[in-house]
C-alpha cells in the first residue's frame, strides 16, 4: 500500500515567534531560580537589570530584576522592538508626523514641556512656539491670582478655585495636586476638583465655599463633554443665585476656560483674556503639561509647575537619545508586553507606597487602557493576541489589608509595579520627627518585602521561621520596583513621562493607535438618547420605554420612574 506523507513546513522565524517559543521554555524556570540560582550569575543579572535616571534634577531608579526575564529574553525583546522599526517611528513621533491616523493628527504633548531656548526636533518648532505662548499667558493669570489682583463679580479677591473636568482634564491635575500639595503650607490657593457626573462633589463645595471669592476653571478639550457641561451649569447657577448676579457677568469675572476650541469658549461668554488653548495634537490623557495644568500652577505656583515640565522633558531626552538597551521606557514597554502577550498575564497592579500617590493607579488606568485597549490594528485587521492588560491598584499598605491575600495565595497571576519614595523632607523635629521618620522607614520596608514575596513566595520565608509560619505563598509574580529619591515636581513629572513613552512603545509593538479612543463614544451617545427620553417622558407623562430595545434596560427605566414619582 502506498502511503503519502506530508512534511510540515518549518515555522517562519520572527522575533514574536521566537518569544513564543522562549516563553514555553522559561515556564520551567521560576523567579526563585533567576534570583537565587548561581550566586555569581544572579548578582550579575541583578546588576544588569537596574537602571538609574539622574539628569536635570531627576532621581529615578528602576529595578527589573524581579521580572521573569533573562539575558536571552532581553535580547529577543530588543530584536522585536527593532523589527517593529521603533527607532524610526520614535523620530517621526517627535518630528510631528501624523501618528494618529484615524484623526489625521500628530501627537505632540512633548511640545508643551519643551523648554524655551532648547532647539526641538525639526517638525516640532511651531508647536513649541505655540505652547510657550500659552504657558506665558498661563503664568500671567497665575501671577495675577497670587498677587490677590483677581477680583470676582462683587469686587472681592479670589480665594478658592473649583476645577471642573473629567478624564484627562481631571486625573492629571488632581494627581499632581495631591502628590505635591499634600500640606496647606505648600499651597498658594485652595483648589477643589469636580468630575463626577452626578453633582455629588459639588454639593459640599456649595455649602462651604464663598461664592463671591470662588473662581471656576472649565477644562474640556472638546468643550462639549456632557459631564463637564452639566457641572459647570450647576456651578454657575449656584453662583448666580447666591450672589444675585447674572451668568454672563459671572463668566466675565469668575470663569477660566481651557480647551482646544476657543470659538466655543467665546460663544459661552468667556473673555479671550481668560481663555487658555491647547491644540488638537495634545490628547486629553497627555494634557497635564498643557494649560490643563493651570489649577496646579494656581495651587502650587509656577516654579513647581515648571519643575513638573522639566522632569518630563528630561525623560523625553532620555527616550529620544538613549540606546535601546538602556532606555528605561523602552524596557518598561518591552517587559510589560512580554508579560501580557507571551506570559499571558491579564492584569497589572500599580502599587504606590506613599499616600501622596494614591491617584497614580487611576491616572495610569486611563493613560494605558484608553490608549492601548484596542483589538483592531493600524492595518484595520483584528489583533490576534492580547494587548494592554487591565490596570488596577491602590496604595500598597492599604492593599496589604485587602487584596494581597489573593495575590499571594490565590490562583491568579498578576504583574506589578511597586512605586516608592526613598525619603522626604523633615517636617518636624524631636520626637515627632523621629516618629514620622520611623513610619517612613516602615513603609519602605513593607514595599521591598512585598516585592520580594511576590517574586519568591515561600522561598522568601527565612529558614528559621519555616514550620512556624503559614506557607502556600505562590510567588513567581513578576514585578518592577520604581524608586524616587524624593517626591517633587521633577520626579513626578519624570515618572508620568516614563509611562507615557512606555505606552507609545507598546503601541508600536502591538501596531495599534494609542492616540484615539473610539470605544468611549457609543456609550455616550446611548446615554444622551436615554437622557433625552427620560426628560421628555417626565415632562409629557409618557411611557419612558418607547425607544428602549432590550427588556433589562426597559425594566430598570420603569423602576427608576416609579421611584422618582
Amino acid at each position: 500500500m502506498n502511503v503519502t506523507t506530508f512534511s510540515r513546513s518549518p515555522r517562519v522565524y520572527t522575533p514574536a515567534n521566537a518569544l513564543d517559543a522562549h516563553a514555553e521554555q522559561l515556564q520551567a524556570q521560576t523567579l526563585g531560580d533567576l534570583l537565587n540560582g548561581d550566586p555569581q550569575a544572579s548578582q550579575q543579572r541583578a546588576e544588569e537589570l537596574r537602571f538609574t535616571l539622574d539628569a536635570h534634577h531627576v532621581d529615578l531608579h528602576v529595578d527589573f530584576s524581579k521580572q521573569r526575564v533573562n539575558e536571552h529574553t532581553l535580547a529577543l525583546l530588543l530584536d522585536w522592538v527593532r523589527s517593529c522599526n521603533l527607532v524610526e517611528k520614535r523620530q517621526a513621533f517627535f518630528d510631528g508626523a501624523k501618528v494618529n491616523p484615524s484623526e489625521q493628527r500628530a501627537a505632540l504633548h512633548m511640545a508643551a514641556r519643551w523648554p524655551e531656548g532648547e532647539t526641538p526636533p525639526g517638525g516640532m518648532q511651531d508647536a513649541v512656539n505655540f505652547c510657550l505662548a500659552q504657558r506665558q499667558k498661563l503664568a500671567d493669570l497665575v501671577e495675577r491670582l497670587h498677587a490677590r489682583e483677581w477680583f470676582g463679580a462683587t469686587g472681592q479677591s479670589i480665594t478658592d478655585v473649583v476645577h471642573i473636568g473629567v478624564g484627562g482634564s481631571d486625573l492629571g491635575p488632581k494627581l499632581i495636586s495631591e502628590a505635591l500639595g499634600s500640606r496647606p503650607s505648600q499651597t498658594h490657593v485652595a483648589v477643589h476638583y469636580v468630575s463626577t457626573m452626578d453633582g455629588a462633589q459639588l454639593l459640599p463645595l456649595m455649602e462651604r465655599l464663598d461664592p463671591a471669592t470662588t473662581l471656576v476653571v472649565l477644562a474640556s478639550k472638546s468643550f462639549t463633554t456632557a459631564d463637564t457641561r452639566f457641572n459647570v451649569h450647576t456651578t454657575l447657577t449656584w453662583l448666580s443665585e447666591a450672589l444675585e448676579i447674572d451668568v454672563p457677568t459671572l463668566c466675565r469675572h469668575q470663569l477660566i476656560g481651557v480647551s482646544s476650541r476657543p470659538d466655543k469658549m467665546t460663544e459661552f461668554g468667556i473673555p479671550e483674556a481668560h481663555q487658555l488653548v491647547f491644540e488638537e495634537w495634545i490628547g486629553g490623557r497627555f494634557s497635564i503639561w498643557s494649560p490643563i495644568g493651570v489649577s496646579v500652577a494656581m495651587q502650587l505656583g509656577m516654579a513647581t509647575f515648571d519643575t513638573l515640565l522639566a522632569g518630563a522633558h528630561a525623560v523625553d531626552r532620555h527616550f529620544l537619545e538613549t540606546p535601546l538597551e538602556a532606555n528605561i521606557p523602552v524596557l518598561m514597554a518591552a517587559i510589560g508586553a512580554w508579560n501580557t502577550q507571551f506570559l499571558h498575564i491579564p492584569t497589572h497592579a500599580i502599587l504606590p507606597y506613599d499616600g501622596r500617590l494614591s491617584s497614580v493607579p487611576a491616572y495610569l488606568q486611563q493613560l494605558e487602557m484608553e490608549s492601548n485597549g484596542k483589538s483592531v490594528g493600524l492595518d484595520k485587521r483584528a489583533v490576534t493576541h492580547a494587548t494592554c492588560p487591565i490596570i488596577w491598584g491602590d496604595v500598597g499598605p492599604n492593599g496589604q489589608h485587602a487584596f494581597y491575600q489573593l495575590l499571594h495565595q490565590g490562583s491568579h497571576t498578576v504583574s506589578a509595579d511597586f512605586i516608592a519614595v526613598a525619603g522626604r523632607e523633615e517636617m518636624a523635629e524631636g520626637e515627632l520627627g523621629e516618629a514620622l521618620h520611623a513610619q517612613e522607614q516602615l513603609t519602605l520596608a513593607n514595599c521591598l518585602a512585598q516585592s520580594q514575596l511576590f517574586a519568591l513566595g515561600d522561598d522568601a520565608i527565612p529558614a528559621v521561621a519555616r514550620g512556624a509560619m503559614a506557607q502556600g505563598y505562590r510567588g513567581n509574580q513578576p514585578n518592577s520596583v520604581i524608586l524616587m529619591k524624593r517626591l517633587d515636581g521633577f520626579n513626578i513629572g519624570a515618572l508620568l513621562a516614563l509611562y507615557e513613552h512606555k505606552v507609545f512603545v507598546q503601541s508600536v509593538l502591538w501596531n495599534v493607535n494609542p492616540f484615539d479612543q473610539p470605544g468611549v463614544e457609543l456609550g455616550k451617545q446611548l446615554a444622551t438618547q436615554l437622557y433625552q427620553q427620560m426628560t421628555s417622558d417626565a415632562e409629557n407623562g409618557a411611557d419612558a420605554c418607547d425607544a428602549v430595545t432590550d427588556p433589562s434596560t426597559q425594566a430598570l427605566l420603569e423602576r427608576i420612574g416609579a421611584w422618582r414619582q
